[in-house]
């Protein structure tokens, strides 16, 4: 293995940053940034953390730095902008003052022009920062495959898997569908190792859409999940506003909800029309999903 690349990873033990962790790992060094204990190859960091650690970033000679932390326990405006755009913020100007030349930056398919979730509108402040720095931005559709190191870590997919298995009465949004566009855990972190080696020659700072471009209305993903599992589910519409208000009840009081109220602002109000053009200009190839 050419180790010629050092490359520091955020989000390095959660779904898909783990995954990417061990498609970089074949090209080079791997520095996590954690807030746990690190290694004595990790540096200490987390979103809310405001210690300086630039100097950390240059004494360990990182090359690229690729975001892909996020704290999706914060549900309130102030809570998002205060750890997720502003902790994005303060990374991304220690890695410019470290001299750090290449940033990947993950974004979401939920972050486009018009995006009324909070967490598309907090992802599109973090793009508008890595464009200005010269980075890469990726936005990833609907993530699936094998689950992270994390036990708590399996992302959307896993949780509807883990649903599907535990009943057989499932509820869904509104009429259910709602189209998703899916992209395998193992490829997109794959697009991530080229981005990082600088072998995606994409226009810096402009966004590219990761997913398949053939959608999956929710309700036959969820139908398609159960009958890999040998399970047979009903699914239970429930109306839109009517499920938001009632998570939105839950996080005001402080209740720990099974999900966020701003994912179903996501799922209801999606990017009408994701470009994907830059998929085939860069030769990228996103294999569908089988169900």
């Amino acid at each position: 293995m050419a180790d010629s690349h050092v490359f520091a990873v955020t989000g390095a033990t959660g779904y898909v940053g783990s995954a990417i962790v061990k498609a970089l790992q074949a090209h080079g060094t791997v520095i996590p940034l954690s807030r746990r204990t690190p290694s004595q190859a990790g540096i200490f960091w987390s979103l809310e953390s405001e210690q300086d650690i630039t100097a950390q970033f240059r004494d360990k000679g990182i090359s690229c730095l690729v975001h892909a932390a996020w704290d999706m326990t914060a549900v309130k405006a102030a809570e998002v902008q205060r750890t997720n755009v502003e902790g994005s913020l303060r990374l991304l100007q220690m890695a410019a003052a470290a001299g750090i030349s290449r940033i990947v930056f993950i974004s979401t398919i939920s972050a486009f022009p018009g995006a009324r979730s909070l967490y598309g509108k907090s992802k599109l402040q973090v793009e508008a920062a890595v464009a200005a720095m010269g980075g890469l931005i990726l936005r990833p559709g609907l993530v699936y495959g094998p689950g992270g190191q994390d036990e708590d870590s399996g992302g959307i997919f896993q949780a509807i898997e883990k649903q599907v298995k535990s009943s057989s009465r499932i509820p869904v949004i509104g009429d259910g569908k709602a189209p998703q566009f899916l992209v395998p855990v193992q490829t997109l972190a794959q697009i991530v190792a080229g981005a990082a080696r600088g072998k995606l020659d994409a226009p810096a700072g402009q966004p590219i859409t990761i997913a398949n471009p053939q959608p999956w209305r929710f309700r036959d993903l969820v139908h398609s999940i159960a009958r890999r599992h040998g399970r047979r589910v009903a699914l239970l519409p429930i109306p839109w506003r009517l499920l938001y208000m009632g998570l939105r009840s839950g996080e005001i009081l402080g209740l720990h909800m099974p999900f966020r109220s701003d994912s179903v602002i996501s799922f209801v109000h999606q990017d009408p029309s994701p470009d994907f053009s830059a998929l085939q200009t860069l030769g990228i190839f996103v294999p569908p999903y089988r169900g």
